[in-house]
């Protein structure tokens, strides 16, 4: 009880990051259900990475052009992280969606070459002298770790989430049918590609807004664990929905509490809370096989 009370004496300063948390994890557990359905999830590894690459190189170019970040009312708006995430996640979510038409060279190649390129890059700004002062702080901001959220991070978040569950809403059907059977989505006339490409700029679009907002890490791991949890205890797709959305939201939550009382890395701690929620899937999985 002192623990949870010291806790909630501190709301001043968790309240907001906790709630971009929560909005991350709520929006990423619905759309990863769409993720892992179409097996797509080293898209999102991908993604998240290169969104990433977005925010470090954002810092990279303020520092190139004296800019400090910290500084109230100096950072233009186009120098702003979440333009530059949202930008690069979108033009590879477009690359991811194209087919190469070569027979030697995989769309899965085409996405571990992003996830590469884009691993480097990270460390490459993250350890150029330029942006030693900042380098820390973008780390945080990359593993989630970062103490502090503002506001805004929020609104675009929440913006973001407003936006994919309305494109959702409009195409949910075929979303989901291009996700689970594209094969047959498209010999029944389906437009495949346009609506992998909506996926995947809904998909590119949240994850960018939400890297900036709480970390790649923490993303990418809303991004699957909690729809792999869902779908692992019912095939009813409302309700693994309902259940990865939840478990997205409390994963968050507790996460945060339990990285605030026991002094750990917030990011990697949401991680940990969320991969909790496979075990009852493991389980169901291995009694059904004893069976």
């Amino acid at each position: 009880m002192n623990a949870f009370s010291e806790f909630w004496g501190g709301r001043d300063l968790w309240l907001e990051p906790m709630i971009a948390g929560v909005l991350a994890g709520g929006i990423l557990g619905y759309i990863g259900v769409f993720v892992v359905l179409k097996r797509m999830v080293f898209v999102s590894a991908a993604l998240s990475e290169i969104s990433g690459v977005g925010v470090a190189f954002a810092f990279y170019v303020g520092a190139i052009m004296g800019i400090d970040p910290h500084a109230h009312g100096a950072l233009p708006i186009l120098l702003e992280p979440t333009w530059f995430s949202l930008l690069f996640a979108c033009i590879a979510a477009v690359l991811f969606s194209l087919r190469p038409g070569h027979r030697k060279l995989a769309s899965e190649t085409i996405v571990g070459l992003g996830y590469i390129i884009s691993s480097a890059l990270v460390l490459a700004i993250l350890n150029s002298p330029r942006i030693a002062q900042e380098a820390h702080a973008v780390g945080d901001i990359l593993f989630g770790n970062a103490v502090t959220v503002p506001r805004s991070q929020i609104y675009a978040l929440a913006a973001a989430a407003v936006v994919v569950i309305a494109v959702h809403a409009l195409f949910f059907k075929e979303l989901l049918f291009v996700s689970y059977d594209p094969e047959t989505a498209m010999v029944q006339g389906v437009g495949v590609f346009r609506y992998e490409l909506v996926l995947n700029l809904a998909t590119a679009v949240v994850i960018s807004v939400g890297t900036r907002a709480v970390g790649a890490l923490p993303v990418f791991a809303f991004t699957v664990i909690p729809a792999a949890a869902a779908l692992m205890l019912t095939e009813r797709m409302r309700l693994t929905i309902a259940l990865a959305i939840g478990i997205g939201v409390v994963a968050a939550a507790v996460g945060y509490y339990v990285s605030w009382v026991a002094t750990l890395p917030t990011g990697a701690t949401m991680v940990v809370v969320a991969s909790v929620f496979l075990l009852p899937g493991v389980l169901k999985i291995a009694r059904r096989r004893s069976v």
